[in-house]
């Protein structure tokens, strides 16, 4: 087995690194290496049964990430819906040893069953209604089991290049066009948002979901 004080070690030998995967991992190894990165590390780490992977977001993924925010926000005021919004939260599933850190995650439907809580724990509480991942640099474990075990219902999934929607049924995740979270919202109609966004700006893009979300 290899230990969390290695995995730190060979870290910060290799801060440039955008991805590591180490095999041999412990589920207790993971945890006490999350409680050593705290919070505020810019790195995301995925764990599947024994095989942990360690990644550093690269800008474009932060920024598309950042977008998206931006519209789940304004369609949230639209809909006059209060959103908690977790960011990379760590979401871990110790039933079937995985865990990992989506790029962000929405509490809509069930916001009030968090809303004020420091800290959330899936033993009792209730998973994110959406959660997204951004996969640019094309992650070799998979992170829909975790999610599908701690049952989100909805998951969006953004390559770089292309974004789909998927909603959790009882045999996992199958895509939809439409969010559960935010009907009138396409994966077409928020891919358009973005292109807007990333070529035009945000302001540009805003005025785009302003105008959408008039309409509908």
């Amino acid at each position: 087995m290899i230990a969390e004080a290695q995995i730190i070690e060979r870290l910060l030998d290799h801060t440039v690194t955008q991805k590591r995967t180490y095999y041999g991992v412990s589920w207790d190894a993971y945890l006490r290496l999350l409680d050593e990165l705290g919070d505020g590390s810019r790195l995301r780490l995925t764990y599947n049964r024994g095989v942990l992977e360690v990644m550093s977001p690269k800008p474009k993924h932060e920024k598309l990430a950042r977008l998206i925010d931006l519209v789940v926000a304004h369609f949230a005021l639209a809909k006059n819906q209060n959103v908690v919004n977790c960011g990379s939260m760590t979401m871990r599933a110790s039933n079937v040893e995985r865990g990992g850190e989506p790029d962000s995650c929405y509490y809509v439907q069930r916001e009030s069953q968090v809303r004020g809580l420091k800290d959330i724990d899936f033993a009792v509480h209730p998973p994110p209604d959406i959660v997204l991942e951004i996969d640019i640099t094309s992650p070799s474990l998979d992170k829909l089991g975790l999610y599908a075990a701690l049952g989100v219902p909805e998951l969006w999934r953004h390559d770089g290049t292309r974004l789909e929607f998927h909603r959790l049924t009882p045999t996992g995740y199958i895509a939809i066009t439409h969010s559960i979270a935010f009907p009138i919202l396409s994966t077409e109609m928020l891919m358009e948002f973005l292109h807007t966004g990333q070529t035009e700006g945000t302001t540009a893009m805003l005025r785009s979901v302003q105008s959408t979300l008039a309409s509908s």
